[in-house]
């Protein structure tokens, strides 16, 4: 069992005091910020990076980062931080602004492509320090070796796989999550519950993973409405960036398993946001899986505090979907269903994930639970 190194975390409600002296005493004098425009727009971003600027750093901020980062984008920024001759690169956001930034950070120093490492533990060495700081609660890729892009060639969502994207440093700070709008409360709330339940149930989860997933599950399942509905709720926001991380530890130390793989093609083709990508597919995957992994899922309906079966587990996220206001089928958010065919294609080929579910996906299930998820 190889359990992965963690960054050196900072935890704090507010960026306080030793938060600032922090990032003044970071090394280097040349820090590359990548972001996007509505987190740079913020009084919690331009604190920071006012405490940098006081403290003589030059820093060069990449605003524009899109959802679901393309290669061609990430490439962008990798060109600009090289030139740059960045010495500390800083991820700011949510799970697009910190995957590029952990690419950035790999390949500032020569410039190379990320293309040029879609194959797992292909990038064996990172020269440039890396820190990131979360303004979502969901995505745990502060504590992950993976970084997701889009490949423009094939319109699916790849990942990166590298213990050298595992940051240096992570600041946790509850109140750069408080501007999140409610939506995004929710669909990364959700992520965060796909992370901790598909590292539980991957055929390559370890007693680490495990206890650290049912944490995350019974986190989620405690705050995550509160959170959505009383933004300003500090508890409620601390405990999902700390369900957030803990999700992220166990799958960084599992995986994540069909949910992800299903979600990859809709990203990919119609930029459906992650986290909801992921809400969409949680329950038809979890229904398949039920036949092999019924008692682990079990485990995660006991977490959640909603009965100890399966089906209890599955009736459990569906209520919690339904509670937070989401869209439930592929249908409703507009997807075309000449495209369930097209997508159940593609997922085959999301190996990755696919051969650590519980269950083997053959092409018959995948357009079957495409046409479940589609909804009638």
């Amino acid at each position: 069992m190889t359990i992965f190194r963690m960054p050196e975390l900072q935890i704090a409600d507010t960026i306080d005091e030793s938060i600032i002296e922090k990032l003044k005493t970071m090394e280097g004098t040349k820090f590359f910020i990548v972001t996007g425009p509505h987190v740079s727009g913020t009084e919690s971003f331009k604190k920071l990076a006012g405490a940098m600027e006081e403290a003589g750093k030059s820093v060069c901020i990449y605003n524009e980062t899109k959802a679901d980062p393309t290669i061609s984008q990430v490439d962008e920024m990798i060109g600009k931080a090289h030139d740059f001759k960045a010495d500390l690169v800083i991820g700011i956001g949510g799970g697009s602004p910190l995957d590029a930034s952990k690419l950035v950070a790999a390949l500032a120093d020569s410039g190379e492509s990320c293309r040029n490492y879609l194959e797992i533990n292909s990038l064996t060495s990172r020269k440039t320090p890396l820190l990131v700081i979360p303004t979502t609660s969901g995505t745990g890729t502060e504590v992950t070796k993976v970084s997701i892009v889009t490949d423009e060639n094939d319109n699916v969502k790849k990942g990166i796989v590298s213990p050298c994207l595992i940051p240096d440093y992570a600041f946790l700070i509850t109140e750069m999550t408080v501007t999140m709008p409610p939506g995004i409360t929710a669909t990364t709330g959700v992520d965060a519950l796909c992370h901790a339940a598909e590292a539980y149930t991957a055929t390559v989860r370890n007693p680490y993973s495990d206890i650290m997933a049912l944490e995350a599950v019974k986190l989620v399942s405690e705050n995550l409405l509160n959170a959505y509905r009383n933004p300003g709720d500090l508890t409620a926001r601390a405990n999902m960036l700390r369900a957030s991380l803990l999700a992220g530890i166990a799958f960084g130390n599992s995986s994540t398993t069909a949910v992800h793989a299903f979600a990859y093609p809709l990203g990919g083709m119609h930029h459906t946001p992650h986290g909801l990508a992921n809400s969409l597919f949680l329950i038809p995957v979890f229904r398949n899986n039920m036949k092999v992994s019924g008692e682990r899922i079990g485990h995660l309906a006991a977490a959640m505090g909603y009965g100890d079966t399966a089906e209890d587990f599955v009736r459990g996220a569906d209520e919690l979907r339904r509670s937070l206001d989401l869209p439930l089928t592929l249908k409703e958010i507009g997807i075309p269903e000449s495209d369930i065919a097209v997508m159940a294609e593609k997922v085959m080929g999301v190996t990755r994930l696919l051969s650590v579910n519980p269950v083997e996906i053959t092409p018959e299930d995948a357009l079957r639970i495409y046409t479940e998820a589609y909804g009638s």
